[in-house]
């Protein structure tokens, strides 16, 4: 296999170059080595033509400290590297592109981009430790840091932090095998669907994962207990489904 060219790639997702005009492209390679830092002097390697791949290469003797500097975008929200990761999603929110992938050597992903738009930045934000249930749907990332992907019961995309590799060898056995639940902390947003974990910006602590019987199941069993309730009505699945708003 021959070894490339390149140390780190930023491969905009869905986008030919040909669609980026070059002042723009421009812009996205001046972003990506002040992510990388000047200070290590990156040099462009040219453009991969699968979707928009910008290729930087670091000299042998930089390419720990421009590593320590990823390390600390993805992890230091307040850096100054964290900055220009914020300014790439920006801009790829202003140019509605939806993804973009920070890529190694080897071709593997080790950071997900995901366009923002300043005009739909939420208001309210908290830090707060608490759990969320979906189910797994992937896990990126090849170093220290990687991201775990979760679709929870509203169909919504969430986006969390693992920094424990054993953790995540763990959750990624249970790729679209059912229902867990994700105990994080970090910060959380408030959107019209509500309060959830801000894209990367909470870590998994640990996780379970969720029986799923059928509820007819789970109050059959609750009859079964005395002095409890639900043994004494008649319908217990229609209060349930009045006390949830289910008609």
């Amino acid at each position: 296999m021959v070894k490339p060219n390149w140390t780190y790639m930023l491969r905009i997702l869905q986008r030919n170059p040909e669609r980026i005009p070059m002042e723009r492209l421009g812009e996205y390679i001046r972003q990506f080595a002040e992510l990388l830092g000047t200070e290590n002097k990156p040099i462009f390697k040219g453009i991969k033509k699968a979707s928009t791949g910008l290729k930087a290469a670091i000299p042998i003797e930089r390419i720990q400290y421009a590593h320590l500097r990823l390390v600390q975008a993805k992890t230091d929200q307040d850096s100054k590297p964290a900055r220009y990761l914020k300014n790439i999603e920006e801009m790829l929110g202003h140019d509605s592109i939806k993804a973009a992938q920070l890529l190694d050597a080897s071709e593997n992903v080790i950071y997900l981009f995901e366009g923002i738009s300043k005009d739909i930045e939420p208001t309210y934000r908290l830090s707060q430790d608490g759990n969320v249930d979906g189910i797994v749907t992937g896990i990126v990332g090849a170093d220290d840091t990687m991201h775990l992907h979760l679709r929870d019961c509203m169909d919504r995309d969430l986006r969390l932090i693992i920094r424990n590799e054993d953790l995540a060898r763990t959750l990624l056995q249970q790729f679209r095998a059912g229902l867990v639940r994700v105990y994080i902390h970090g910060t959380w947003i408030r959107t019209d669907s509500g309060w959830i974990p801000e894209a990367s910006k909470c870590t998994v602590d640990r996780f379970e994962i969720l029986e799923e019987a059928p509820i007819s199941e789970v109050f059959a069993q609750l009859a079964t207990i005395e002095n409890n309730g639900w043994k004494e009505m008649a319908d217990p699945m229609k209060q349930w489904e009045e006390l949830r708003g289910i008609h």
